[in-house]
């Protein structure tokens, strides 16, 4: 950095410090010590030389502070997300002065890290543009517009209001007929008719039992069909096996969470020694 541009070095910097993020990164380059939205707002502004700046020390830095926010889960992911972001433009604005020295790829790179700057600043100004337009006030939230007085009425003839109300005197005379049309419910299987089946079923059941659904009725009797019709009658042969195993007709087993449900007989040895 030459003398004449320390002035403008110091405005920059106050400029950026102001407007970048209290909890930006401090990274310590040799040729730069200092937060990472500070460079790289001096690095698009050209006040800082990138070619001192080694880019692994950048990445490294930039990653180690990146797990310790993680760790502490104190930043928003969005906040840490602009850290990479910033990250990556520094590193690839240092990456391009590794490119030869010849004048025709310089002149290339030079242009194309002048292309990159340009869509930064570009990229800034959006940002800020809708920075500014999510704080706008909005008409019809924040702030109301002034009443606008009706338009005239048109030139119609005068309604008789006496024969509306006459119309209005007949219509309400009329019987009361209900008129809410009610769809037929589905046939849904009951509680009552799963617990019978059970007790069909039951004096055939092996000592280990039978899983729950051989007891779900067949299609044409409730078991088919819509989707409701099978969770219902999952829903009430379920019931109905609670409510015997309640009444000690029937054994209901589950060997885990979620795991398959089984009904089966009850073992005389087992309910004996549970009375005792």
């Amino acid at each position: 950095m030459t003398p004449d541009g320390a002035g403008a070095f110091a405005e920059d910097a106050a400029r950026a410090g102001a407007a970048g993020a209290a909890d930006a990164p401090e990274l310590r380059l040799g040729a730069w010590e200092g937060p990472l939205d500070l460079l790289l707002e001096l690095a698009r502004a050209q006040r800082v030389d990138l070619a001192r700046i080694s880019i692994a020390a950048l990445a490294e830095q930039s990653a180690a502070a990146l797990d310790a926010a993680l760790a502490a889960r104190r930043v928003p992911l969005a906040r840490l997300a602009g850290w990479v972001v910033m990250a990556a433009w520094l590193t690839a604005l240092r990456a391009r002065l590794l490119l030869p020295v010849d004048a025709r790829e310089r002149a290339a790179a030079e242009r194309e890290a002048a292309d990159l700057r340009r869509r930064l600043a570009e990229r800034e100004a959006a940002r800020r543009l809708a920075d500014w337009l999510e704080h706008r006030l909005q008409l019809g939230r924040e702030v109301f517009g002034r009443g606008v007085a009706e338009p005239a009425a048109a030139a119609e003839p005068a309604t008789d209001v006496t024969g509306l109300l006459r119309a209005c005197l007949r219509l309400l005379e009329l019987p009361a007929r209900e008129r809410v049309w009610r769809p037929p419910p589905p046939p849904l299987w009951r509680v009552p008719e799963a617990l019978a089946r059970i007790r069909r079923l039951l004096p055939g059941l092996p000592p280990e039992g039978a899983p729950l659904a051989r007891f779900l009725p067949p299609e044409g009797e409730g078991g088919g069909g819509s989707a409701l019709q099978r969770r219902a009658a999952l829903a009430s042969t379920l019931l109905a096996g609670l409510e015997l195993s309640r009444d000690g007709a029937i054994a209901v087993e589950q060997d885990k969470a979620f795991g398959e449900i089984r009904l089966g007989p009850v073992d005389p040895d087992a309910s004996a020694a549970e009375a005792a």
